[in-house]
């Protein structure tokens, strides 16, 4: 049989009913923790999975004991249905009226009532179930955050990621970026960017601290990785092979995402989805500005030789897109 044949014969099938899409119930808590930065201890807020019970309740059964920043990162098929629910009894919260918590799906589509916006259509913050069905085109990487004083919430670390990814006609999940075959990878991660003004950690109601932003620590996946031999993330890969990263601008200023060899010289990588969108056209680049609540889901094909490249992120001022700091990843192969 030719190649074309089987290919069409893939996409039937991909287009055939039967699809076996998931009903997925999680339950989230919030709890606090601290996290040492540049030797410092810094005070967050945190989700944590208790879903049944457990997963975020200590050994004096204080719900969102085990809370993490970023929170709890989901994977959901596209057709499949999430139904996260928040518990807000005994958590760590502001003084009335920046009280409770919420979940915002930022970017997915759902109805006003599943936002998770207190100011539109009585969102309770108190605690509430956010259900969100996406659809087959919507595959990508989503945040999800506290819209309850967002300038605060955010900053405290309330947030994290949902990835929605393509299910094969069986409901497995397929090692693609979408139903494109051209998106298949081998490897994959989730960079979650952050940047942290301890002076907000600190501050609450309506100071005036939260009109000017000076962020000292800046974050993949919740850690500083200040240089190539402390990296945030690492990826152990194989030569030749393609990986796929998620960038999640979950941050509050400018960054620029490139991938350097270990001479400094610049790696294409091919960008297919947008915010939670594929391009019509798939964009090879050697550098992708991401921008607060922006996000990108790219792959970047390996060369045949053994080596080591650089993931990393540079993060620049809002003002006049001047340098910060670079935060490193690292890819061995």
């Amino acid at each position: 049989m030719k190649k074309s044949a089987y290919i069409l014969l893939a996409a039937l099938a991909l287009a055939a009913p039967g699809l076996q899409a998931a009903i997925i119930n999680k339950t989230f808590c919030i709890g606090p923790l601290s996290k040492t930065l540049s030797g410092k201890s810094v005070n967050f807020w945190g989700y944590s999975d208790c879903t049944g019970g457990g997963g975020g309740m200590g050994g004096g059964g204080m719900m969102g004991s085990g809370a993490t920043v970023p929170g709890p990162i989901l994977e959901i098929g596209a057709g499949d249905t999430l139904n996260l629910s928040l518990m807000v009894s005994m958590m760590s919260q502001e003084a009335a009226p920046y009280n409770g918590h919420t979940i915002h799906l930022h970017g997915a589509d759902v109805q006003t009532m599943e936002d998770g916006v207190p100011e539109t259509n009585g969102n309770k913050v108190n605690g509430d179930t956010y259900t969100w069905t996406p659809q087959e085109g919507h595959e990508g990487s989503y945040p999800y955050h506290c819209h309850v004083h967002t300038v605060k919430h955010l900053e405290m670390g309330l947030y994290s990621a949902v990835i929605v990814r393509p299910r094969s006609p069986s409901g497995a999940f397929l090692n693609q970026l979408n139903q494109d075959f051209a998106t298949a990878y081998d490897y994959s991660q989730v960079y979650v960017l952050s940047t942290v003004d301890p002076a907000y950690h600190t501050a609450s109601g309506d100071s005036t601290v939260f009109a000017d932003y000076n962020p000292q620590y800046f974050l993949i996946g919740g850690r500083e990785g200040k240089t190539t031999s402390a990296p945030a993330m690492t990826l152990a890969a194989a030569k030749g092979k393609k990986a796929a990263f998620r960038l999640i601008g979950m941050h509050s200023v400018n960054s620029t995402f490139q991938v350097k060899d270990s001479a400094g010289n610049a790696q294409p990588f091919t960008v297919y989805i947008r915010d939670g969108r594929a391009l019509p056209m798939p964009k090879v680049l050697t550098s992708l500005d991401i921008s607060p609540g922006q996000r990108a889901d790219l792959i970047v094909s390996l060369p045949t030789t053994t080596g080591t490249w650089y993931p990393q992120v540079t993060y620049k001022t809002l003002r006049n897109n001047s340098p910060y700091a670079t935060v490193y990843g690292k890819v061995t192969f």
